[in-house]
């Protein structure tokens, strides 16, 4: 039976197991696995989960606002309203299958975060080599590595001789030998060599698994417009929940009651009114259609709401590799030294090239710029190798050429080149000198010669990487480079990028996570960075009020991706990396970001412009609720007067399809201010203004029931009101499309048109689509429904004037600063 882990007699064992010398020719026996199995040391890892599918559809289903609706539904069945009342079911059901499906995606990320992949690993059992897959590894096994494999646990090199890339896991590029007595971590790749190594750690143990589990522990970081949409959700619900116990008491109380019918209608046009479900549709929608828009750009989204996130990034954070460089080196310069001449230095380069090729970047390089000529003669030749740190080659003249690092070359000290080799790599240049002696190679032994040239290997920037930089850095988005190189290599290459104050550079090698925070704010770029310290600096950088975008592709890299506001993930890079993320680029390409950022801003500042639009119903329902309320408790006759069906026309085309189109404009500004507020201060006056359109036909009606309307009956006030209020809808919408421009003239004269079509048909139908009475009309009707519609449609667009431009302008001028 498996211990608790956290049991003394457990921690004992695994003490006990980690330390134990397991002899390498026969490795462990059989009852010793099954121990180990038995005890629960075994490489298996649980898959972190979130929710449960039947949990997921049952809080989409079942949230407050679902169950104020559906009991509102229920009774409209009961009491038999016609069909067209029921269109808000369309907008609930929507919102709770979109919520489902974001649920179910979220929960198979975090299914998929996997560190190190399931594979086959070699070990010795038995006295035998056998092939297991990495989960059924123990502790105290003896593995086996080879190039090509990937560690499958933590573990110690008790025999032979490796070198691995811990790029996924550390962010530096340059291959770590490991000999006896070395630790290995999990997740890293063997780059040469083969070795035996004793398990020391598993399960969620290993290093790679902890940094899984650190990252599982960040929650997604929730956006402000989805708790400002929350914050008002709680509110209306809290308010329709209050008001519509206030309007049943007051409807049983009353004396004689409504008929069950009549009050139902009322009572379900309040309750729906006051919940803004639509704009949480309208919210859903318009970033899914940014979902869309960013798939054409090979722009994978994986959470919703990180557009937002997009659009209020003032931070980009990035590594060097694959965003800045692309991998490869490439020769920037040579310089020549006693007397040699640059044909010479070619010469020999070529002569290297063509015999001593290595796979390394920097033999890359040189063979890229200057080619091979296996037309020059050879004697003998000496491979580069990442101990020896040179290459060399004899020609048949006798002369022999050798290139590499200053103090492994068999070359004569050069002050000279000494200080230059200094001077250039503290530039974060790569310094190879190149040497010629008289004298063949004799076995592993060079002959001494002069140094004639130094050839200077630069990290080769993407074409496009200065103009992302500037576009970036032009629209107020500061960049930071996070990388595992050296700190001035990588500061080389940030203002060869022209990233501002990139000589602002430090080495975080040795630093705690606290002394790293207390840097973060100070510096632009960070060499030696390992994971902790990635995620410190996001912290850091955030806890100082800002938004932060973060790219990465490495295990290193998932921290950091989780801490950061908005995470992007290259499709080269771990799988990892690309589940932790909220974007990925299928392209692995970084000149997509500027066209992301823009994407984001573009979706953002409509939703937010369009979502003050549906809140005005809601502020116009509440205020109407209220008054028709008191009303009633006067008389039981004036309940609140309108159906579901008398806002379609404001819910459909003033409002729900015109707020989707408008969303899909053009929009390039970061997002300022709060969203509530942003959203509130246009709400509101809108709100109110279509309140007073909306009461005023009911005043003249109660002072002089027969100058609006020829039979006097309320029905008919009822119907000037919701024809005055539709109307001032098209007027806030309006205030909205300004300026006018093609598009915006085409979506408001298209609402408007099919919002008219629909109030014809109406008339003609006798109020089968929106239950308005039609009867009675007379000319003072028509000036009743002029008057008011102007009046309060001017008292509108002078408060957006005077006070919603204001808001406006003092956000713009608090960015500046």
């Amino acid at each position: 039976m498996i211990k608790n882990k956290k049991s003394a007699s457990y921690q004992e064992d695994k003490k006990i197991f980690s330390s134990y010398k397991t002899n390498i020719e026969t490795g462990l026996i059989s009852e010793e696995v099954a121990i180990r199995n038995k005890k629960g040391f075994s490489n298996k890892t649980k898959k972190h989960v979130t929710k449960s599918y039947p949990q997921i559809v049952f809080d989409n289903l079942f949230s407050v606002l679902n169950i104020i609706l559906f009991v509102v539904f229920g009774l409209m069945v009961s009491a038999h309203l016609p069909l067209t009342s029921f269109v808000f079911m369309v907008i609930l059901c929507s919102n709770i299958i979109l919520g489902i499906i974001q649920d179910i995606n979220a929960r198979r990320l975090v299914g998929r975060l996997r560190v190190v992949a399931s594979s086959k690993t070699h070990v010795i059992r038995d006295s035998t080599n056998v092939e297991v897959s990495s989960e059924e590894l123990v502790l105290s096994d003896i593995m086996e590595v080879s190039l090509g494999d990937q560690v499958a646990a933590d573990s110690v090199v008790v025999s032979g001789f490796i070198e691995v890339n811990e790029s996924m896991l550390t962010g530096e590029s340059v291959p770590v030998k490991k000999r006896v007595g070395d630790l290995l971590y999990s997740g890293t790749y063997v780059t040469k060599g083969s070795c035996l190594a004793r398990v020391t750690a598993v399960g969620q143990d290993n290093y790679a698994e902890t940094l899984q589990k650190k990252a599982s522990l960040f929650d997604r970081p929730k956006s402000e417009i989805k708790k400002s949409i929350n914050r008002i959700i709680l509110i209306c619900v809290f308010a329709s929940i209050i008001a519509g116990a206030l309007q049943v008491a007051t409807w049983l109380l009353s004396s004689p009651m409504l008929p069950y019918e009549d009050f139902i209608k009322s009572f379900s046009g309040s309750m729906v009114a006051m919940v803004p479900a639509g704009m949480v549709l309208l919210t859903s929608l318009t970033l899914a259609a940014g979902v869309i828009n960013l798939s054409k750009k090979r722009m994978l989204v994986q959470q919703l709401y990180c557009i937002e996130m997009l659009a209020r990034v003032n931070v980009l954070c990035l590594d060097k590799t694959g965003t800045l460089t692309d991998g490869f080196m490439s020769v920037s310069e040579i310089i020549e030294m006693n007397e040699g001449d640059i044909s010479e230095i070619e010469l020999g380069i070529k002569a290297l090239n063509a015999y001593t090729l290595g796979k390394n970047a920097t033999s890359k390089a040189l063979l890229e710029k200057y080619g091979k000529d296996i037309n020059i003669g050879a004697k003998t030749s000496i491979p580069f190798d990442s101990a020896s740190k040179f290459s060399a080659v004899t020609l048949e003249n006798n002369v022999t050429f050798a290139i590499g690092a200053y103090s492994f070359t068999p070359a004569k000290r050069h002050l000279k080149a000494e200080k230059l080799v200094e001077a250039y790599s503290s530039k974060g240049y790569r310094c190879l000198v190149v040497s010629k002696a008289k004298g063949s190679i004799k076995g592993e032994k060079v002959p001494e010669g002069d140094i004639i040239g130094l050839v200077l290997i630069a990290n080769r920037i993407k074409e496009d990487a200065p103009a992302n930089i500037k576009w970036f850095q032009d629209n107020g988005v500061k960049i930071r480079v996070i990388s595992g190189d050296d700190a001035l290599t990588v500061s080389e290459v940030a203002s060869r990028c022209g990233i501002i104050d990139s000589n602002k550079c430090v080495s975080l090698e040795g630093k705690t996570l606290e002394e790293v925070k207390a840097i973060a704010n100070e510096y632009v770029v960070f060499g030696r960075v390992n994971p902790e310290q990635k995620a410190a600096l996001i912290q850091a950088i955030k806890e100082e009020g800002n938004t932060v975008a973060m790219t990465g592709d490495g295990v290193n890299d998932i921290l950091a991706l989780k801490v950061a506001d908005c995470s992007i993930a290259m499709a080269s890079g771990s799988d990892a990396a690309k589940n932790v993320a909220h974007l990925v680029s299928l392209d692995s390409d970084f000149s997509k970001l500027p066209d992301v950022v823009a994407q984001g801003r573009r979706v953002i500042n409509n939703l937010q412009r369009t979502c003050s639009v549906f809140l005005c119903k809601t502020v116009f329902a509440m205020i109407m609720t209220i008054v028709f309320l008191i009303s009633s408790w006067i008389n039981p006759s004036n309940n609140y007067p309108y159906s579901t069906q008398s806002l379609l026309i404001w819910e459909l085309f003033s409002i729900g399809m015109a707020a989707f189109f408008l969303a899909l404009q053009p929009s390039n500004e970061r997002l300022k201010g709060s969203f509530i507020k942003n959203i509130l201060v246009k709400a509101v006056p809108g709100g109110v203004m279509a309140t007073i359109a909306g009461i005023v036909p009911f005043i003249i009606f109660a002072i002089a029931p027969y100058s609006i309307t020829a039979t006097g009956t309320r029905e008919i006030a009822t119907t000037i009101s919701v024809l005055s209020f539709t109307i001032l809808s098209y007027g806030i919408l309006f205030a909205v499309c300004l300026p006018f421009d093609r598009y915006r003239t085409l979506v408001f004269g298209s609402m408007f048109t099919v919002g008219a079509g629909f109030l014809v048909a109406d008339f003609f139908l006798r109020g089968a689509f929106f239950g308005l009475t039609w009867d009675g009309f007379n000319i003072g009707t028509l000036i009743c429904i002029i008057v008011n519609t102007l009046v309060c449609l001017t008292l509108y667009l002078l408060i957006d004037r005077l006070v919603i431009k204001r808001y406006v302008r003092k956000l713009n001028d608090e960015n500046k600063e």
